[in-house]
């Protein structure tokens, strides 16, 4: 058999450039490693913000459901007052619509009571919170009366959600 002088060397050089092209490959996976881990670092947020989502929205999907229950249109403020205060009389001042959900609609009306007692004006408040579905109170303006057990002047922003 015939030894082969140049085999030796070539072996020696191909592993040594097999070993420097391994080198150069972990040096650049290693300078690449700072980047990768910002990126899973930032899906690891990702993902903890949009948990977070999930519980939001089934949140907001238990309270749409529990809406979905009421009527399509809430009682009116007059029938409200009616049976709550007979009696009660009030201006509308301003009555707003906007979309909110979409098939459901935001109503905003903004009231006046004059000359009315604080337990007429509790009253009142009752009712319209324990509507189907309710109105939430969005502000009150209360001025004093020179009489004694009357509010004088009450100013109320109410609204509620209709479909």
């Amino acid at each position: 058999m015939k030894k082969n002088n140049t085999t030796l060397p070539f072996l020696w050089g191909a592993a040594f450039l097999a070993v420097m092209i391994g080198v150069m490959l972990s040096i650049r996976s290693l300078s690449g490693l700072g980047r990768t881990t910002e990126i899973w670092d930032k899906k690891a947020k990702d993902l903890q913000e949009l948990k977070a989502m999930r519980s939001i929205a089934a949140e907001h999907r238990s309270l749409l459901n529990h809406y979905a229950q009421f009527p399509s249109f809430a009682p009116s403020l007059g029938e409200l007052a009616a049976k709550a205060v007979p009696g009660l009389s009030f201006m509308t001042r301003t009555t707003e619509t906007h979309p909110a959900l979409p098939g459901w609609t935001a109503k905003k009306v903004s009231i006046g009571l004059v000359d009315i007692t604080g337990d007429d004006l509790g009253r009142f408040l009752k009712a319209v919170g324990n509507a189907a579905p309710p109105w939430a109170i969005l502000d009150c303006t209360l001025s004093a009366s020179p009489a004694p057990g009357r509010l004088a002047k009450v100013e109320l922003v109410l609204e509620t959600v209709e479909r």
